[in-house]
């Protein structure tokens, strides 16, 4: 019961436990918010920018960088699938050479 309560002042380990994977709306909800926030601050960046030098180009440009940032991010946090847990599958034989293609009798 000791080690259950660590020293005072030392910091209690966290218990290992896999990444908490969430469902298939909360994940939704997460990349719906990674777009639009990327459009808002991307987009209120330029507009900033626009109000400072009074033009007119940056807000737009600002909006078309921030969607591209969070498409990628996007991608590249929920885009990624896992591979197969089994061995990789090719279509060579086992001597590296590709394999003759089976025809039945009579055909070419």
């Amino acid at each position: 019961m000791a080690e259950d309560n660590p020293a005072r002042g030392d910091a209690r380990p966290r218990p290992v436990s896999p990444a908490r994977q969430g469902s298939g709306a909360e994940t939704g909800y997460a990349v719906i918010g990674t777009l639009i926030s990327g459009m808002a601050v991307w987009g209120g960046a330029g507009w900033l920018l626009d109000q400072w030098l009074d033009t007119r180009v940056f807000f737009p440009v600002g909006i078309i960088f921030g969607m591209a940032v969070a498409i990628y991010l996007v991608v590249a946090r929920y885009g990624a699938v896992d591979p197969p847990s089994g061995g990789r599958r090719t279509g060579t034989t086992p001597g590296g050479r590709r394999s003759r293609p089976r025809t039945e009798k009579g055909q070419r």
